[in-house]
């Protein structure tokens, strides 16, 4: 009997006997029994359901058995194995398509209220003028309060052509104003942002691995092109992956015919993918991949691909480590599907991307096998699975497996200072470029690129956080630190018998009160201290308000420190041959026979 083929009957009893076979009090016995025949398992485990459903003291609710099978499953497997609901396939659908019917929105909480963060360009609600900041307080004239995000999405989504209408509650503008929006085809762009960074250096943003990446990717190209470009960044920061052949589709852009992308090997599923026809980037053209910790999976495939090949330079932070193939089997009619790992993903000289804890199975393998060889090197094991395998590339440069992609060029971002994570986190910016538009507007403001924030309006800031009682409620973990010691200080107290319930020594009260004053004007000082962060901060979501992402993204990028870097590297061709060139020739000829055995 195919594995594949299996209902979801015999899968909620697979999840079963390995949740019951994980919880039971016999489990911690050293000695480890072989493995029972699988469909022996099923049958005994069939006879327990069959007597817990007909005798069991209580009603025993089918689909909390199912859930608890489910999770069962992927306890002993990996995070990435799960069924999906029919809800849960269905947004799977739309994310690896890329398209929809709906208004053209990018909404999120804000205060718990259902909030704009930006109208996409082009699309019905674009059009027809709403804003970035506006509250939806009604959809289809119910109230939105107490309405979750999936809520929202689900009813503003729906079939190209009908019409919704939303209840706007805009900064400046006294009344509630409707809009009504025609659902039409809303398009998720692969690529949200490309142009060039310097005159002969382009640079692409690619979020994403959809149905339309390669042709998003490769439309990109041409314009770059057209603009004179002479060398690439391709941005791959954050991007969590998506579909395997488009990976493929997108390294073949910028290496030769016949060069080996990605293998696949798992039980029942071994393939190789080569380029299939040269790229449409000359090999001369110097590259850089820009990766960080969000980078996975196909993103993964792709910068790994071009480092092996020794085809771009990859700078930033190593990547996430997820190289696990699933695959998608549909369980019934009703739209209930199993996501399952079914193989690894492996790179062109033999990499395994994977990072042992991405994979709970194979991590405890690792470590069984490790276990068998000494206590010590399986210890040192835990400490550095990241480093367990040495590759080199084609040119012979030294690479380490099973721990996503390591970049040749590693650059720390600066620690941001705490002000401004609170700002960022609590998305002051936006609330302040919301609250202040309309005044600018009436100002005669003109926003463009140039456009500069004057001292008075970051003091408008400053006061605006001031008077947000979000804003300072929010304590520095020095402050919280001076908290604690005064908790600790009356603990002591009370276990000295002293009863009292506050630091009853005066002196020592007004020294934690100094220390909380202190404290909190170094917080205020934090201001002054970070002020161009901080009017970049403005400028850069009064950019996005009145103009659009793309003008926005545009600014952003100058103060990005890993793009700098990438730049540094492509305007000094030196350095860059110097990064990806092999060690030597006699090294390189070596280190290619090792890797391909």
């Amino acid at each position: 009997m195919n594995f594949n083929m299996l209902n979801f009957r015999t899968l909620l009893v697979a999840g079963l006997s390995a949740l019951c076979f994980t919880t039971s009090p016999f489990a911690a016995n050293d000695k480890k029994d072989p493995p029972g025949d699988f469909y022996n398992e099923v049958s005994r485990l069939n006879k327990v359901l069959s007597e817990v459903n007909r005798k069991y003291v209580e009603d025993v609710n089918p689909t909390e058995l199912t859930d608890a099978a489910l999770n069962g499953i992927r306890n002993i497997l990996d995070p990435h194995t799960t069924v999906f609901s029919p809800k849960d396939y269905e947004s799977l659908k739309v994310s690896m398509e890329g398209k929809f019917g709906g208004v053209g929105i990018t909404i999120s909480l804000r205060d718990n209220i259902l909030t704009v963060i930006s109208p996409l360009s082009g699309t019905p609600a674009f059009r027809l003028g709403i804003r970035a900041g506006d509250r939806i307080r009604k959809i289809d004239g119910k109230d939105t309060k107490g309405l979750s995000l999936d809520e929202a999405v689900n009813k503003l989504r729906g079939k190209i052509g009908t019409d919704v209408t939303v209840s706007i509650e805009r900064e400046g503008v006294p009344d509630l104003m409707d809009f009504t929006i025609t659902r039409a085809e809303i398009i998720v762009h692969a690529v949200p942002y490309y142009g060039m960074v310097t005159k002969d250096i382009g640079y692409i943003k690619l979020a994403t691995f959809s149905d339309k990446t390669t042709s998003d990717v490769e439309n990109a190209l041409k314009s770059l092109q057209k603009q004179g470009m002479k060398k690439i960044i391709l941005d791959m920061r954050y991007n969590p992956g998506g579909l395997l052949n488009q990976a493929i589709e997108i390294s073949e852009l910028f290496l030769k015919q016949g060069n080996l992308i990605v293998s696949t090997r798992g039980r029942t599923q071994r393939t190789e993918s080569h380029a299939r026809k040269n790229g449409i980037v000359k090999p001369e053209v110097p590259m850089v991949v820009l990766l960080n910790q969000g980078s996975a999976s196909a993103a993964e495939i792709v910068s790994g691909a071009l480092q092996d090949w020794d085809r771009a330079l990859i700078i930033g932070k190593t990547s996430f480590g997820k190289g696990s193939v699933q695959t998608i089997f549909p369980l019934d009619n009703q739209g209930n599907a199993l996501k399952l790992t079914t193989a690894f993903y492996y790179l062109p000289f033999g990499r395994c991307i994977n990072k042992p804890e991405n994979g709970i199975k194979g991590l405890k393998i690792m470590e069984e096998e490790y276990a068998e060889e000494g206590d010590e090197k399986a210890d040192s094991t835990k400490k550095d699975t990241a480093k367990v395998d040495t590759f080199y590339t084609n040119n012979g440069r030294m690479m380490f497996g099973s721990g996503g992609i390591t970049p040749d060029v590693e650059v720390e971002l600066s620690p941001m200072p705490w002000v401004v994570q609170v700002q960022e986190r609590m998305a002051m910016y936006f609330k302040f470029a919301v609250k202040i538009r309309p005044e600018l507007e009436k100002a005669g403001v003109k926003m463009s690129a140039n456009w500069e924030v004057p001292d008075s309006l970051f003091t408008q800031f400053r006061d605006f956080c001031m008077k947000d009682t979000n804003f300072t409620k929010i304590k520095s973990n020095a402050l919280v630190g001076v908290d604690q010691l005064e908790k600790s200080i009356v603990r002591e107290q009370n276990y000295m018998g002293d009863s009292a319930k506050t630091v009853s020594d005066t002196a020592l009260a007004k020294r934690l009160e100094e220390m909380r004053k202190t404290l909190e004007n170094n917080r205020n000082a934090q201001f002054d201290e970070n002020k161009q962060y901080i009017k970049d901060g403005i400028k850069r979501e009064l950019l996005t308000a009145f103009l659009n992402d793309s003008v926005s993204t545009a600014f952003s990028l100058k103060q990005d420190k890993q793009l700098n870097e990438a730049i540094k590297y492509l305007s000094d061709m030196n350095l860059y041959k110097k990064t990806i060139s092999a060690p030597s020739k006699k090294a390189s000829k070596k280190s290619n026979k090792d890797s391909k055995k």
